[in-house]
């Protein structure tokens, strides 16, 4: 009997463990979902970016981008581009880094290149304003001289492709896109050609040969990754305005 009554406890307690198990099992994802900070929930967001270039990158919105946040919203008044979009474009390029030289010579926030620079007017290329106010203006010329018959976001996309590797190969990403059987108007068919400007069987009948084409594929992602949880962190700001003292 009294192993019977021992048996019938242990049985018991194993049914009251499993469902307080299962209890929590529910609860937790419930309770993590409800406090999560807000930094938490966008580190979410960057799927095509690893988590430490996210919490950079975070770190960095707070650090670097007031610094700049006016000329790139000023920049946004002039050219009617998203001021997010500039600064996440400049952000891939330089990591708002005022200072910023690549190995080929490319400087400043928006890495304009000396002859890109020339045509602006711009003689200095480590001044931010001018900078921001270059590459914006670059931008928005590339993105008008592309066919009409590209429209959307995917216009916007090429034009940040073709501020990465030249217009001229975009419009051969374009051509071998036809016929391959592409839609040329179409970052995500576009996408998948890019990468063939590197191989030779592919650029050898092109006007402007090779070029390294999965660079700007990678460019457009990443910028628009940062935009997605830029975009996030803006409108968490616009929720929670800072209190001015």
């Amino acid at each position: 009997m009294l192993d019977t009554l021992k048996y019938g406890f242990q049985q018991g307690t194993l049914i009251l463990l499993l469902i307080g198990g299962l209890i929590l099992l529910w609860e937790i994802p419930q309770y993590e979902g409800n406090v999560l900070s807000h930094k938490d929930k966008v580190l979410q967001l960057g799927t095509h970016l690893p988590p430490y270039e996210i919490t950079t990158f975070l770190r960095h919105i707070t650090t670097r981008l007031p610094n700049y946040r006016e000329e790139f919203q000023y920049a946004q008044d002039k050219t009617g581009i998203p001021w997010v979009l500039l600064a996440s474009m400049s952000y891939q390029e330089s990591k708002w880094n005022r200072h910023a030289i690549s190995p080929t010579g490319v400087r400043g926030l928006m890495m304009l290149t000396r002859s890109t620079a020339a045509d602006l007017g711009i003689q200095n290329r480590l001044d931010p304003k001018k900078s921001i106010a270059g590459g914006a203006r670059y931008l928005a010329h590339l993105y008008s001289r592309l066919p009409n018959t590209i429209q959307s976001s995917d216009r916007m996309y090429l034009a940040l492709a073709s501020y990465n590797v030249g217009i001229g190969h975009v419009r051969d990403a374009r051509l071998l896109g036809r016929r391959l059987g592409k839609n040329p108007n179409q970052w995500d068919d576009l996408k998948e050609v890019l990468p063939l400007l590197a191989k030779k069987k592919y650029y050898k009948d092109l006007p402007h040969r090779y070029a390294r084409g999965w660079e700007p594929v990678q460019y457009v992602t990443r910028i628009r990754e940062y935009q997605k949880i830029l975009d996030q962190v803006v409108k968490q700001e616009k929720k929670n305005p800072p209190v001015k003292i």
